[in-house]
């Protein structure tokens, strides 16, 4: 009976888990710049960093007002520093307004794992869509509906990682939850980095594409529409997009 509960595996070793996970998975770090050259930057090293996880650089004009100029991407870490990639942010883009020159300087602060109580979530069917969401009950679940009937829209069966950044864009969502095989992979949206992985017992065979949704069957490509082939094998898909094994 036990062995039918799930289990997280959070690093090595694996943790053994058999109740709901009910605190934060993720929680937001702040710290700030030490240096940055072009678009690349150094902030002190930390246990809560994780290669792969992404945030934002934000400018303050003053004690109350400040703005958000550029994304972060960890790229790497060494326990004394890591190094940022900074990338434009355009979330909040708006054509109508002019756009700030600011630039990421020295000093401006940093906000990593940035919107990661927000989850997207691909499950191959709903037995393990219900584990998942049963088991991180703090996560707030997009649920798939929502993101199935953005694909059925623009008859898209296959999405990829572009689509994927725009579906957590629109849903305000930090991460991705993908479950192929006994495997779960917490992604995080702008690097497409698996930041975490978690060790479920296996359920059902039936596999559902693009994904568990109640609204997965209107999911079609379209003869106007050039490339969109449905996905044939499920596991093999997502984990060729993700790049593991």
């Amino acid at each position: 009976m036990l062995l039918q509960r799930l289990f997280i595996f959070l690093s090595l070793p694996i943790a053994f888990v058999f109740a709901a996970y009910d605190k934060p998975l993720f929680d937001e770090y702040e710290t700030t710049l030490i240096s940055v050259e072009k678009n690349l930057a150094v902030i002190e090293d930390s246990s809560s960093i994780m290669i792969g996880s992404s945030g934002i650089v934000i400018y303050s004009f003053d004690n109350e007002e400040s703005l958000i100029i550029s994304r972060a991407i960890v790229t790497s870490k060494n326990g004394t520093k890591a190094m940022l990639e900074l990338l434009p942010f355009d979330n909040l883009a708006q054509n109508n307004f002019p756009r700030i020159s600011v630039v990421p300087k020295a000093g401006d602060i940093v906000k990593l794992n940035y919107l990661y109580g927000r989850s997207l979530i691909v499950a191959p069917n709903y037995e393990a869509f219900k584990k998942i969401t049963d088991f991180f009950i703090d996560m707030e679940w997009i649920h798939p509906d929502i993101t199935a009937a953005f694909l059925a829209k623009r008859y898209i069966p296959n999405p990829d990682r572009k689509r994927f950044r725009e579906m957590c864009s629109i849903n305000m969502a930090g991460l991705i939850t993908f479950n192929m095989d006994d495997f779960g992979y917490f992604v995080d949206c702008i690097s497409f980095k698996v930041v975490k992985a978690f060790k479920m017992p296996l359920v059902s065979d039936l596999t559902i594409v693009p994904f568990y949704s109640r609204i997965s069957d209107n999911v079609k490509t379209s003869p106007l529409v050039l490339g969109n082939k449905e996905i044939i094998d499920y596991s093999g898909y997502y984990k060729h997009l993700l790049g593991v094994k």
